[in-house]
């Protein structure tokens, strides 16, 4: 939730610009083309008519353009809409579109054949820094011509064979399953006036237990955790509970509601897309469900090289093993969809490892069947966090939920000692400014925001914001002669670990079967020219895309500027590398295997590997390896290739002594008492596999250390300096406090109305939803005055 200056408005020779740009790489391709590329398709699954309108529709017919573009840039970092603007306006003055393209401008001037030239050799140009400026277009291009316009859908759909979601009929499923409502459990501060002459609004206050920072896997565990055993939690997430009939499965309002800086997050040079979580509920909200348990070099590593024997113990286990019952991971009853047999079929001819790979929560049926977990809709049993870490937290009657909160900072008592979180609530269209004080906080942000708030807090641990990992991923695409709609159904459900241990150690890359709806899809298609481009995207019903994930050696880093925008510096190792073009290597070799006609990467420089259906066998594995040879070849230049992060990990790493970590064994950071980190920025190192439950054990792990702190301290100590007083009231789950209200005031909280009392007492949530996985204590917890006075 960085910093937001005024929305971007793009001045008219601004808007000319940009939409020459837009129509040159999204262009029509005139008649003779057209029917070519009807032609082509045949057979597909798509009308003739769907191709040839789809082929001679510009970018500018898709949709009112320069609003669309406006919408996309100004959910992303100020920065970033700065950039862009400087560069329309240089395109669009004469010497600076002589500087940037070597032709006589403005841009907007010159036909659309020589655009599309410009484009090619800023895509081919040796500068990373030029090559930065088609990426940027080519990301506002697959926004503008594959968001959902009118209607729910995009004119361009049909020709590629996609669907979007009947949301009438998912809204029913979900009502029909019953969902968690968790706004029982928000508090809701009711509108205060402002003191007279004032200008400012007052603080409330929350108390609490324990200070929770991110309801992801990590936060998640640990709420549940503390609240079963008897601890109110008060859980902060910036991210936005949203009840089903608040979704509304849109790729774009995903990107926008769900994830950090609206999906426009990248490393420095946009070298990588960063896909990190900002929602109710953290990453697991939106990610693939697959969840793999923590390998055993790994456990090996983080014992041998910093000191965390508990990593490789028995400990460990009993987290693994407690996680795994409350997230519900199986393999029990898996569906396959098209593209993971794909997958499956692929490595069995070639006798490559392949595998079901367990999942988190139980896939619903028919009309969810799985393929929207990317836009967040997770409405199966136990699936995502608060369908079960979250919801067992919540049924306790102990949670306290603070969502639209930004976490600012993490306040000490006399004694240095963590004892709440100051930040600002965002509700109601209004911001209101809130200190959470418990006896404990815990911080599970993520490996981007949890580091930013130890650094705003005045931690100074040299680990801190360092030894970001990454697992960048690749992905290679085969296009099919039959329809596979690998949007359809629940990706990465299967894996295969052919290639996961290239150096004895456990560093290699694993092969999945991703989901990537048209937006994601579009900006992953390289870009060739507008033939190419449009060719690609009309397979997307009959491709099976591929990635290949790796256990990165390479670090990054991560920092905010004064806008309280995140940054994120990061550099790939040759071994790497290396390791990601393997898996890419074996990814083709899978697809061809399989059936497939085409094998495309996401490589800018690499033309598409087009099997003749004449070719025998021995032929088809001459073209293979020639390909092969020319992916290899062709490295992994920086911006040259689409590359994609979901998971980060390392940016606080736990480690036995300060000198090479940033928080204990334990959790508790060496610099704080009482502050715990416990997401997966605390891991040593990458964990190769879906970071989920490895997360979630960690926490496991950390949990039990916080209990023992709450344990050996029941006083609730006053933040430095003193706060002013303020009276409390009664939420649906615990105490709040409002300064300057009188003791008959009433405040809305949850979904009742609760007068302002002394003796106030906390009471139980009444949440619907499935049993927990562990056993819940029915009791009411009362706080007495002088417990409350502490």
């Amino acid at each position: 939730m960085a910093g937001r200056t005024a929305p971007i408005k793009f001045t008219e020779p601004e808007a000319q610009v940009l939409l020459k740009v837009m129509d040159a790489m999204f262009a029509d391709l005139g008649e003779a083309k057209a029917r070519m590329l009807a032609v082509e398709l045949r057979g597909l699954g798509r009308s003739k008519d769907e191709i040839l309108a789809f082929a001679r529709r510009p970018a500018s017919a898709c949709c009112d353009v320069i609003a669309a573009a406006t919408e996309k840039v100004n959910v992303g970092p100020p920065r970033d809409a700065k950039k862009l603007r400087t560069l329309l306006k240089a395109l669009a003055s004469p010497a600076g579109c002589l500087a940037l393209t070597g032709k006589r401008g403005p841009l907007f001037k010159l036909d659309v054949v020589t655009v599309q030239s410009v484009v090619r050799a800023w895509m081919n140009s040796p500068s990373a820094q030029i090559r930065e400026i088609s990426k940027a277009f080519k990301l506002l291009v697959a926004y503008v011509t594959m968001r959902a316009g009118e209607g729910r859908k995009s004119p361009n759909w049909p020709a590629m064979g996609y669907s979007g979601p009947d949301l009438q009929a998912l809204h029913r499923a979900a009502r029909a399953a019953g969902p968690v409502d968790f706004s029982r459990c928000r508090v809701q501060l009711s509108s205060l006036e402002r003191p007279l002459g004032g200008t400012s609004m007052p603080r409330a206050e929350v108390i609490c237990d324990c200070v929770v920072v991110g309801s992801g896997p990590g936060g998640a565990v640990m709420a549940a955790e503390l609240a079963e055993a008897g601890y109110i939690v008060a859980l902060l997430e910036s991210g936005r509970w949203r009840s089903p009939e608040e979704q509304t499965c849109s790729e774009a309002e995903a990107f926008r509601e769900t994830y950090q800086e609206g999906g426009n997050l990248f490393t420095e040079g946009r070298a990588m897309t960063i896909l990190a979580g900002a929602a109710f509920g953290g990453g697991a909200a939106m990610n693939w469900s697959c969840c793999l348990p923590p390998p055993r070099e790994v456990r090996e590593e983080w014992a041998q090289d910093f000191g965390l024997d508990w990593a490789s113990s028995e400990r460990m286990a009993e987290a693994v093993e407690r996680v795994r019952e409350r997230l519900a991971m199986h393999t029990e009853g898996v569906e396959l969809n098209a593209a993971n047999r794909v997958l499956m079929r692929g490595c069995e001819r070639l006798g490559y490892q392949a595998e079901v790979a367990a999942q988190q929560g139980w896939q619903p049926q028919s009309p969810d069947d799985g393929g929207w977990c990317s836009l967040s809709w997770k409405h199966g049993a136990r699936q995502g966090m608060h369908g079960s870490a979250l919801l067992d937290a919540a049924r306790t009657g102990k949670l306290l939920v603070l969502d639209g909160c930004k976490a600012e900072k993490v306040v000490r008592d006399a004694s240095g000692a963590a004892c709440g979180v100051q930040g600002t609530l965002f509700q109601g269209g209004s911001a209101r400014p809130v200190i959470v004080r418990g006896r404990s906080v815990v911080v599970a942000g993520g490996s981007l925001q949890t580091p930013l708030l130890l650094l705003r807090s005045g931690l100074r641990n040299q680990h801190i914001g360092r030894h970001l990992r990454l697992h960048p991923a690749m992905t290679i695409w085969g296009r099919f002669d039959e329809q596979i709609n690998f949007f359809q159904g629940a990706p990465m459900t299967t894996v295969s670990r052919v290639v996961e241990n290239q150096d004895g150690r456990g560093y290699g890359a694993k092969i999945w079967v991703p989901n990537f709806h048209p937006i994601t899809w579009a900006a992953l298609a390289p870009w060739q020219g507008p033939d190419q481009f449009k060719q690609a995207l009309a397979g997307y019903g009959n491709a099976a895309p591929l990635i290949s994930l790796v256990r990165d050696h390479g670090e990054g880093k991560v920092w905010e500027d004064a806008d309280g925008c995140v940054h994120v510096s990061y550099s790939m190792q040759q071994a790497d590398k290396k390791h990601l073009l393997c898996a890419g290597e074996h990814a083709a070799r899978i697809l061809v295997a399989a059936g497939a006609r085409e094998v495309h990467s996401a490589h800018d420089s690499v033309e598409p590997l087009k099997l003749s259906s004449s070719a025998s066998g021995e032929a088809s594995e001459r073209e293979l390896d020639a390909w092969v040879k020319r992916l290899h070849a062709a490295g992994m230049p920086q911006t040259s290739v689409g590359l994609g992060s979901a998971h980060q990990m390392g940016t606080c790493r736990m480690a036995a002594s300060a000198k090479q970590g940033a928080v204990k064994p334990s959790g508790e950071t060496w610099e704080v008492p009482g502050l715990f980190v416990a997401d997966t920025s605390a891991f040593p190192t990458a964990s190769g596999v879906n970071p989920m439950w490895t997360c979630a054990a960690l926490a496991y792990h950390v949990a039990q250390e916080v209990k023992l702190r709450l344990q050996s301290s029941c006083e609730l100590m006053e933040p430095r300096p003193d706060r002013k007083h303020s009276m409390r009231c009664v939420s649906s789950a615990g105490v709040v406090s409002l300064p300057g209200r009188s003791a008959a005031s009433k405040l809305r909280v949850g979904s009742g109305e609760s007068a302002i009392d002394e003796e106030s007492t906390i009471n139980g949530s009444d949440l619907s939803g499935a049993e927990s996985s562990t056993s819940r204590s029915s009791s009411q917890a009362n706080m007495s005055r002088s417990s409350r006075e502490s």
